[in-house]
């Protein structure tokens, strides 16, 4: 059982090795320096999200940082349950309360303050 355990240690780490570095740096205040390019119509759409899931396209998430920013940022937002990121696919899952107004600007904007870029939203 050990060995079982320990192979899988050690196959995750050397997973990890192979992943490209982040792409961004950071401030002291382990902020983004480099800037999103997210849509200023995206940023200040105030339709509200009507279904859930919702699915986020996002660009430049590299890094487990960089899935932790978003996920912080994500669960700021009133009505916001829970977020699934897969960072290989550039994709946030979220679940938001349909009783709550989260909108899409909300949204677009919780990812560009984490300091990555909103691709699309799917969903409505």
């Amino acid at each position: 059982m050990q060995l079982q355990t320990m192979g899988r240690i050690a196959a995750a780490l050397a997973a990890l090795a192979a992943l490209p570095a982040c792409e961004y740096t950071y401030s002291d205040d382990c902020g983004l320096t480099e800037r999103s390019t997210t849509d200023r119509a995206t940023l200040t759409d105030q339709t509200a999200v009507t279904t859930s899931p919702v699915t986020l396209n996002v660009k430049g998430m590299s890094c487990p940082k960089c899935v932790t920013n978003v996920d912080i940022q994500l669960a700021r937002i009133p009505g916001v349950q829970k977020s699934r990121i897969d960072m290989a696919a550039g994709t946030v899952v979220v679940d938001v309360d349909p009783t709550k107004h989260v909108t899409r600007g909300a949204l677009a904007k919780a990812v560009d303050d984490s300091g990555l870029t909103l691709a699309s939203i799917d969903g409505k």
